[in-house]
């Protein structure tokens, strides 16, 4: 658990704070800079006498319509020129934020307005959210400055739209009124020409002060190149030390309480009785969990006391999804905290079968150690995960771990003989005849039934004689031959591994009386065996020869019929 948590905390926490300090900076220095640049002044000046200009239009217009209210006859009447009158003091009051915005760089005061606060009934969710709301208010406040920027952008893409719609109606009403006559058709245009220009006047003016306030948007973000050690050095003393702090102090925290653990854990005492493995074990892992909930608790102490909301959000949120995660996969973890008690179904010291190969649990711990003495290369880390689904056994010394070692001459049942050259977990080499290698995989090896003749073997040779022999094939024969290849063989370079030797009657085949050879060898002369095969051959002639034994071959015998 320890090997997983902790570097995905550093992977996660390194790469979220590095891209939020490289976000853009909204410094007051910048904004002081900004704010007494002359040429930005002018437009703002600029802009304000259009804007009181315009103003002093609506007022105007406002002030006709409400003579016109007072004079107005029928309900029709005084109901269009009262929505005309709200319209123009909502557009005043449009007037009148446009203002306050071009002073302020785009800030108005309706915008800290608090709302009341209202009693509500305990909801979870909303509960969440006001437990994050610190570190949500400082992700937007990080992100604040380019946001800005793309809205002011699409405002001013919406309202570059609008004008030239507005440009247009201006010049097709104009040459309308130029080709009417009809003084009456005539005024009723000019009032709507009037409506238009107002309407485009409004959508300039809109448009000036959204790109006066995106140009300050713009400079804002720009940052200089000679505050960038300034930037670093903030950083490094602010959220910078903050995180190195947290890490510090989980590493170094969680490294002196894993220190202090392994010293305790020396201190139990090394006996096998099961009672005290499973105390041994169950302190080591008591011991692992609360480190790494200790070094937790110190990193968000540090974060608290810093009063880094964001950092601590950050990790809060990380640490509800480990623990959603855990109430979701409970039952596999219960499974695995056996396995690591040694109560499991595989323990330590017994022997389990992994891949199609035997293998000894040498050590059971968050990463279970599989050993097989036989094999090359045969030491097998795997996580519990892995070994929980597997069921040990325990095992006599006596038990092989591989029908072979390297060295040990080797036959097949496809045929190949040889002494092995290799064996891993994932191949098994040999030398054949040539001295080429020829190569298997593990499991294919062992699929050939593969004979290790380096732990003693024997050379049957069966071999034929004629039928005069009849009378003696039972006695005489086996003994003479069992006599004379023991001397033949005391004299000859296979003598001292030769265990045993016998011969026998085996069978009267259709042209011979068969007699069965049987001599045993210790596995150093495994190398040797056919030779040895062939000398056995080449002495039961010689035999023969000496005895005056006839040795039979197949007869042909053809019946011939008296008739003819």
């Amino acid at each position: 658990m320890k090997t997983r948590i902790f570097p995905a905390l550093l992977i996660l926490l390194l790469t979220f704070f590095l891209i939020s300090n490289l976000s853009f900076a909204d410094s007051p220095e910048t904004a002081e800079k900004t704010n007494n640049d002359a040429s930005l002044q002018e437009n703002i000046q600029k802009q304000l006498v259009v804007i009181k200009k315009s103003i002093g239009v609506a007022n105007k217009d406002l002030q006709a319509v409400e003579n016109q209210i007072k004079t107005a006859k029928g309900d029709a009447s005084k109901k269009r020129l009262e929505e005309k009158k709200t319209n123009l003091l909502k557009k005043i009051d449009d007037l009148q934020l446009q203002t306050e915005a071009a002073v302020t760089g785009g800030v108005r005061i309706s915008d800290y307005d608090k709302k009341a606060d209202t009693k509500k009934p305990f909801d979870l969710q909303s509960e969440l959210l006001e437990l994050f709301k610190p570190m949500i208010s400082e992700l937007k406040e990080l992100t604040a400055l380019p946001r800005a920027i793309e809205k002011l952008k699409s405002e001013i893409s919406a309202v570059e739209e609008l004008l030239p719609i507005s440009q247009n109606a201006v010049k097709k009403i104009n040459l309308s009124i130029q080709s009417i006559e009809d003084k009456t058709l005539l005024e009723n245009l000019k009032k709507i020409e009037t409506n238009w220009k107002n309407r485009e006047e409004q959508l300039q003016n809109q448009l000036n002060l959204l790109n006066i306030q995106l140009e300050e948007k713009i400079k804002l973000s720009q940052v200089d190149s000679t505050s960038i050690p300034d930037k670093l050095k903030q950083f490094f003393s602010g959220r910078g030390l903050t995180i190195l702090l947290a890490l510090g102090a989980f590493a170094l925290l969680f490294l002196i309480l894993s220190f202090f653990g392994r010293i305790v854990e020396k201190q139990i005492t090394q006996k096998k009785e099961n009672q005290q493995q499973f105390f041994k074990r169950a302190l080591r892992i008591v011991l692992q969990l609360l480190a790494i909930l200790l070094s937790l608790f110190a990193t968000i102490l540090i974060l608290y006391v810093r009063g880094d909301w964001l950092l601590l959000g950050f990790i809060s949120l990380i640490l509800l999804g480990i623990i959603w995660g855990l109430r979701q996969s409970a039952p596999n973890y219960v499974k695995e905290i056996k396995l690591l008690l040694n109560m499991g179904p595989v323990r330590e010291n017994e022997r389990v079968i992994y891949n199609d190969l035997p293998w000894k649990v040498s050590s059971l711990n968050m990463y279970t150690v599989l050993t097989n003495p036989a094999l090359t290369g045969a030491t097998l880390k795997l996580p519990v995960a892995d070994i929980v689904q597997l069921r040990s056994r325990q095992f006599s010394e006596d038990e092989g771990w591989f029908p072979c070692m390297p060295e040990d001459f080797v036959s097949l049942s496809d045929g190949t003989f040889g002494p092995v050259h290799k064996q891993t977990p994932e191949i098994v080499q040999m030398k054949v005849l040539g001295g080429s290698i020829k190569t298997y995989s593990t499991t294919g090896f062992l699929g050939l039934n593969p004979r290790n003749m380096s732990k003693g073997f024997g050379v049957f040779v069966t071999f034929g004689l004629d039928y005069n022999l009849q009378d003696k094939i039972t006695d005489q024969v086996p003994q003479t031959f069992e006599a004379e290849l023991k001397e033949r063989i005391k004299n000859s370079k296979y003598s001292e591994f030769l265990k045993s030797i016998g011969a026998e009657f085996k069978a009267a085949s259709a042209s011979s009386l068969d007699l069965l050879i049987i001599l045993t060898f210790d596995g150093e002369a495994a190398g040797d065996c056919f030779a040895i095969e062939r000398f056995i051959q080449k002495s039961s002639v010689e035999i023969c020869n000496n005895n005056d034994w006839n040795i039979p071959f197949d007869n042909i015998t053809v019946h011939l019929d008296k008739s003819e």
